[in-house]
């Protein structure tokens, strides 16, 4: 197995919609759920316009909140679905965060260095980032993608962020294998992959989809390139996994602790990526099944 880029669990943390309807309350779970996850050492995952909602971005939530910033505890999501300025970072500034340059420079400033990157979900409502503003000829670059950004990242801010990327083991293997093996290429350090499921015999494609997960992770150990697997924790999500994944695939009764004791049983040297743990008791039964 590579070595260890982050040794420990992660836990997602989902950024405020900007329409929130309730501000204070939103910011307040934020805050609250972030110094939850610091206190117990884990790293704090935070979405970028999650489900394609316009959020507010990590480094605004956590300037405007006074909240610590941990290098090794902190990663901010960044998806191709934003726009390009010269805007540099200003301290004290109203700036708008959407601007690519503007929340790596933040981010920079707040000592956040690890990114995750991907292609993301977007929208109509979103500007999106075009090969032209990356530096990229459009004739041979139809389009930005996790490659580009980090390719971006490396060459505007050259040893300044390690980028890691997805991997949706349900996709068919060896185009997935391709895009990794360019996000390799790119620059990517890590990995973390879709829900990873254990009830194989609610689907076979859940049997070949872990498979698939076991084929990347080896050429991700070769590659000295960590990764690190979803585990979603909440049985009412589970209908939302087809959508989530990409593939309609029945994932049967599902049972996010049993999965989760399931997975660390098999993967037991691998850290977690944990959705939808919201307080405390939830937090530390997860660590406990995986004996963290």
């Amino acid at each position: 197995m590579s070595s260890t880029l982050i040794d420990r669990q992660f836990m997602e943390l989902i950024a405020p919609r900007q329409d929130t309807q309730d501000l204070d309350g939103d910011f307040a779970k934020f805050e609250e759920r972030y110094r939850l996850f610091l206190e117990h050492d884990t790293v704090i995952s935070i979405t970028d316009n999650p489900m394609s909602h316009l959020s507010f971005m990590a480094p605004e939530m956590i300037d405007v909140l006074g909240l610590p910033v941990r290098p090794e505890n902190a990663i901010v999501h960044l998806n191709t679905f934003h726009r390009k300025t010269d805007e540099k970072f200003e301290p004290g500034k109203e700036q708008n965060e959407q601007d690519l340059d503007i929340l790596l420079q933040h981010a920079l400033r707040l000592g956040i260095r690890y990114l995750l990157c991907v292609s993301g979900d977007g929208s109509d409502k979103f500007p999106s980032l075009e090969p032209q503003d990356l530096g990229f000829d459009p004739r041979t670059v139809k389009r930005v993608t996790s490659v580009q950004l980090m390719e971006y990242i490396g060459g505007a801010y050259p040893g300044r962020f390690t980028c890691g990327v997805a991997f949706n083991q349900y996709e068919p293997a060896r185009e997935e294998m391709e895009k990794l093996e360019r996000k390799h290429q790119a620059g990517a350090g890590f990995i973390i992959t879709q829900p990873v499921s254990m009830k194989g015999e609610s689907d076979a494609r859940i049997v070949e989809a872990n498979r698939n997960l076991d084929a990347m992770m080896k050429y991700a150990d070769q590659n000295g390139m960590q990764v690190i697997l979803e585990a979603w924790m909440s049985k009412k999500l589970a209908h939302l996994m087809p959508e989530c994944v990409g593939v309609d695939i029945r994932f049967g009764d599902f049972d996010p602790w049993a999965n989760l004791r399931d997975m660390h049983a098999r993967y037991p040297d691998r850290k977690c990526y944990f959705s939808m743990i919201f307080g405390e008791q939830g937090l530390i039964k997860a660590l406990e099944a995986i004996g963290a």
